[in-house]
């Protein structure tokens, strides 16, 4: 892919700065595609303050070509949702591999923090991530009264307010959410809506009556729905897991035994998948353990399993890769998922148990740690997901009303 360089005042084809008794002549020989070089490869808040530079480098970075050459290179990272007592808050962490966990501690040097609030009109919404692909975020306002969603890109902090989709939610109806990207570019928004009859006393799902799959396509400007989804019991706690073109939930048949349900998202359909043992009750989380699906189940009382799915699809590839001895006071009956967040070339783990703790694992010395993120003592709680900074501007989606944060 070519890039022009938008011309600079003089008859130049490098860029420049501003002309300073300190900087004059600076970078003026070097070639764009020098420059281009060198910013693709900074840190994300060091591009955005070079925005700021001058107008050619502010046109270099905001370029289509720009964004797509970055995402080439950018490593991938954590966004991390902090819930306090007053105050609800975002941070993209910038994890490299050779990130050395011995310190406990996650790199605060390369964070970068934004806040939500401003999205929404409701002084009471509370908005948390409900998916991430190639750098953009889906947003959703989980209050029932005005249940919003957005898809926005924090590193530009701009945001997009999607169409109401069809069927309100109100209880027992449950709706759970997946965020995805095709090969084409495409991103796409996926709704499976349930009517659900539950047990008067135990409050178990009895039945769906009825079901729907709805899809919103990023910059078509309306749902769609594709195909009645399988009456099974989803969560609407459960994230849907973005993996090679498919969209994986977690789910539950009838009986309490769990499934995997995974939806093409270039075929829009659902399709087969096997879990790793179908004829057991779990508590489990999806995930993804060095570009594999894996399954990590937190059933029993002293160990955390993580099952491995080492060829994508095959059933009889799933293999029980780690077992996690349970710290002290972790140990006993749990009612918390706990999820695979990174795997780091020297052997730790990085997990999220729950919404409070999270900690590192070392594959080699089987040691567990919790990871210092200055979460503040007190009623709060911390989300994590995986994430991939992006310069992608969302007014190339044309029917979609863009707005900053």
């Amino acid at each position: 892919m070519g890039f022009t360089v938008p011309p600079a005042k003089k008859a130049n084809t490098a860029l420049t700065t501003p002309n300073t008794a300190n900087n004059d002549g600076f970078l003026m020989d070097l070639p764009s595609q020098i420059i281009l070089e060198i910013l693709t490869r900074l840190p994300v808040g060091t591009i955005i303050n070079c925005k700021s530079v001058c107008k050619q480098w502010h046109a270099l970075i905001t370029h289509p070509y720009f964004s797509s050459l970055h995402f080439s290179r950018a490593r991938r990272g954590l966004v991390v949702r902090h819930s306090e007592i007053f105050k609800k808050f975002f941070q993209i962490i910038d994890l490299d591999d050779g990130h050395n966990a011995a310190g406990d501690h996650l790199p605060h040097s390369t964070m970068l923090q934004f806040n939500v609030a401003n999205i929404s009109a409701f002084s009471d919404a509370d908005v948390v991530v409900d998916g991430s692909a190639d750098g953009l975020l889906f947003l959703r306002d989980i209050n029932y009264k005005h249940e919003t969603l957005y898809v926005c890109n924090p590193v530009t902090r701009q945001y997009a307010t999607l169409p109401p989709p069809r069927r309100t939610v109100r209880y027992p109806s449950v709706v759970t959410h997946g965020f995805g990207a095709t090969a084409a570019g495409e991103y796409k928004v996926v709704r499976v809506f349930h009517e659900r009859i539950l047990d008067p006393d135990t409050r178990a799902c009895l039945a769906v009556p009825f079901s729907e799959c709805q899809v919103y396509t990023v910059g078509t400007g309306a749902w769609r729905t594709v195909v009645a989804a399988t009456p099974f019991a989803y969560d609407s706690c459960c994230v849907g897991l973005f993996l090679r073109g498919n969209i994986h939930w977690l789910i539950k048949d009838l009986s309490g035994l769990e499934l995997i349900s995974c939806f093409d998202l270039e075929r829009e359909t659902f399709t087969p998948f096997p879990p790793p043992f179908p004829a057991r009750r779990i508590l489990g989380s999806l995930g993804v353990l060095r570009g594999c699906l894996c399954l990590c189940d937190n059933s029993s009382h002293s160990d955390i399993e993580i099952w491995v799915m080492k060829e994508y699809g095959v059933e009889k590839s799933w293999s029980k890769e780690i077992v996690i001895k349970k710290i002290d006071k972790l140990t006993g009956p749990s009612f918390h998922v706990v999820r695979v967040l990174r795997a780091f070339g020297d052997g730790q783990l990085l997990l999220m148990w729950g919404d409070f703790f999270m900690f590192y694992y070392c594959t080699k010395t089987k040691v567990v740690r919790g990871v210092d993120v200055h979460q503040p003592v007190g009623p709060n709680s911390i989300e994590a997901m995986d994430y991939a900074p992006t310069f992608l501007s969302l007014q190339k989606f044309v029917k979609e009303n863009v707005n900053v944060f």
